[in-house]
């Protein structure tokens, strides 16, 4: 289902930039069960909003299109499955300037209303920025958000404050969601090795893809260093696709890193 050419390390540029939350849907969406699903319930117009079984399966407040890219559309994940999208109400100004971030002026692709209240996705200073709030805010209202004392909290510090500095135009502070160069290129592998899989290549078609044929023995190929690597890059992606992509939504790479580190 891919369109992108698996060989090609430049059609998949736009993954130079993607953030935690853009790979997690880059892997779901090559999922079979889940494409399945998705068109199961557009056939019964009922993919505006995603119903508890739905949600709880997928962690999606709405579905979201596979055949669409993570810059082609807006993903609404569930605030269960991303510690990243923040509680918030509002209040009247008092005292302070609030700052200007009016969630009423987002269009509606960025702005919807699901069974537990309204969800916004803002793109700031270069940055995702989710809100999940009960009500919409009046106009001018201060922006308050809620962080529970939870195993979340610091995720979720960091997110608020990443929000601060985005709408108060100060350089944007590190964040949950931004990955590492290395683990960037090492998932951008993964995928393009699990798109060569899907594509239903050998392992040896896949690694002289990924690598060169001048890296692909002709003999000891069983043995080799490379097939091993390939293997690896296969089996990760398979296990994102499958459900590990949660463990990229929530920063909790222990169950992929063993197979990412390697490559």
């Amino acid at each position: 289902m891919s369109e992108f050419d698996w060989r090609s390390p430049t059609a998949y540029k736009k993954m130079q930039n993607a953030e935690a939350a853009d790979f997690a849907w880059e892997y779901l969406r090559r999922n079979s069960d889940y494409q399945e699903d998705y068109r199961n319930r557009q056939k019964i117009g009922s993919i505006a909003a995603a119903d508890a079984t739905f949600r709880q399966r997928w962690g999606f407040l709405f579905a979201a299109d596979p055949d669409q890219a993570f810059d082609a559309q807006t993903i609404f994940w569930a605030p269960e499955v991303l510690p990243t999208v923040l509680r918030a109400g509002w209040r009247a100004a008092e005292y302070s300037r609030p700052y200007d971030a009016d969630v009423g002026e987002l269009s509606s692709a960025d702005l919807r209303q699901a069974s537990d209240g309204w969800h916004a996705v803002l793109r700031l200073a270069g940055g995702t920025h989710r809100l999940w709030l009960q009500r919409l805010p009046a106009r001018s209202a201060r922006i308050v958000v809620e962080i529970p004392l939870d195993t979340d909290f610091d995720l979720q510090a960091r997110a608020a404050y990443r929000l601060w500095s985005a709408v108060g135009r100060r350089t944007l502070a590190g964040s949950h969601s931004s990955l590492p160069f290395q683990r960037r290129q090492r998932l951008t592998l993964a995928i393009r090795a699990l798109d060569g899989h899907i594509e239903g290549n050998s392992y040896r078609t896949i690694a002289v893809g990924l690598f060169g044929a001048s890296q692909v023995p002709e003999r000891s190929w069983k043995t080799h260093d490379v097939r091993n690597r390939t293997i690896r890059l296969v089996q990760t992606g398979l296990s994102l696709m499958r459900g590990g992509y949660r463990a990229l939504l929530r920063r909790r790479y222990g169950a992929i890193e063993g197979t990412l580190r390697a490559e």
